[in-house]
């Protein structure tokens, strides 16, 4: 089965313009039941107003494609930048611009702007997300007008729970122009603009200039101490969960011992990778994340803990999609419980091509994903079961590659 397979929920359509689209959607992304109401609310603002020319346009953050794929499919000559941090939505962007059979769209990773080169947009738009902490809120409107045209427009459209700090944001900033804004129950559209064009954009990315710091965090094991710096958009940067414990309860047996390489995926802050370093001896590290930010915090604190950057390689996949990589001694994570089962055991199956014999797989997830786990591993007969944990309706399982 492809990765993709496994995550395909449904095919849904979406009328814009006159037009018909179709998009196949994932449970796992945004807005899997139909094409999100606030981005129809966008959408509708954009034709309303009269905007029916863009020669270049930026989707900030796209999940599976609906607003840059409307736009293209309405004003054809356009080019589309279509970004995302989360390698999944770029995978059904680009099944959904193939579905819809266009050209002139270009799909790729960036976390918020710090990965996009092209400075010339006469249109950015974005369904912004809620939950990236108000730091990032901030740098997504006013940080649009390093990458505008001039006489360039933003687009946005945002939920009620942010609305009152976008709005202040956008009153406060005396560059930015409101060019319309309305609210629905629910959501705020705005759409606005910059006074001037000869903004400098600053030397260093936002991840590197601390834009995404959320503050330090130690963890303890045995007696040894870990600091780390959590970042805003992603969990644990306070408590860890039962999932990172257990691995970490599990890691005081790799004391000391030397590990030619080990992929670790799902690292979230750096937790894991960042005390395996300090508990063992490991020569080369494969992060594999869907998400580019928790690459990019996991490398930071990986450094910091005196790791060197060149035996760190980050892969933003989904899954273990790795190509051209030597056989891992071990394969640790965390198993998204939201996930289809048809994930876990594709999931198992690709790791399975990643260990050498004799090499461990460790996994934990909540108790019913870790059970399928293991009742498709008896099946298989890939891997022996070492041993399985249980705490407060998590699992933990370790198993060992058979030769």
């Amino acid at each position: 089965m492809n990765i993709l397979d496994a995550y395909f929920k449904k095919d849904i359509t979406y009328n814009y313009r006159g037009k018909e689209l179709k998009f196949c959607v994932s449970q796992s992304l945004f807005s899997s039941h139909d094409v999100d109401l606030g981005t129809k609310h966008l959408l509708r603002t954009i034709e309303t107003e009269g905007i029916n020319k863009y020669d270049k346009v930026l989707d900030l953050g796209c999940g599976y494609g609906p607003i840059g794929i409307s736009l293209k499919s309405f004003y054809e000559s356009s080019v589309i930048h279509m970004v995302d941090r989360d390698a999944l939505a770029l995978e059904f962007s680009k099944q959904n611009v193939e579905l819809n059979s266009m050209s002139g769209i270009k799909i790729y990773g960036s976390l918020g702007y710090d990965d996009v080169t092209e400075t010339d947009f006469d249109l950015i738009v974005s369904n912004v997300p809620a939950k990236v902490g108000e730091p990032i809120l901030s740098h997504i409107l006013e940080d649009a007008r390093f990458y505008l045209r001039p006489g360039g427009k933003v687009t946005i459209v945002v939920i009620d729970a942010i609305g009152d700090y976008v709005t202040k944001i956008l009153k406060a900033n005396r560059d930015i122009k409101i060019i319309f804004h309305k609210r629905w129950s629910g959501h705020l559209v705005f759409h606005f603009g910059f006074i001037g064009s000869d903004y400098v954009r600053p030397g260093l990315n936002t991840f590197d200039r601390g834009i995404y710091n959320r503050g330090k965090q130690n963890i303890k094991i045995n007696n040894l101490e870990v600091s780390l710096e959590t970042v805003y958009g992603l969990s644990e940067f306070d408590t860890l969960s039962y999932e990172t414990e257990l691995v970490l309860n599990k890691l005081k047996n790799f004391m000391g011992r030397e590990i030619n390489k080990v992929i670790i995926f799902n690292s979230e802050q750096g937790v894991i990778p960042a005390v395996l370093i300090n508990v063992s001896k490991v020569k080369e590290i494969d992060l594999v994340d869907r998400d580019l930010e928790a690459l990019r915090v996991s490398k930071k604190n990986l450094i910091s803990n005196g790791f060197k950057a060149s035996r760190i390689n980050l892969l933003h996949t989904v899954g273990l999609q790795i190509t051209d990589r030597e056989l891992a001694d071990c394969v640790i994570g965390i198993l998204d419980e939201k996930d289809d089962h048809k994930v876990h055991q594709l999931f198992v199956e690709q790791a399975a091509g990643f260990l050498l014999a004799g090499g461990l797989l460790m996994l934990t997830s909540g108790s019913t994903p870790v059970t399928r786990v293991e009742s498709f591993v008896k099946k298989e007969k890939q891997f022996e079961i070492v041993e399985r944990q249980k705490s407060k309706r998590k699992s933990l399982i370790v198993l060992k590659r058979k030769k």
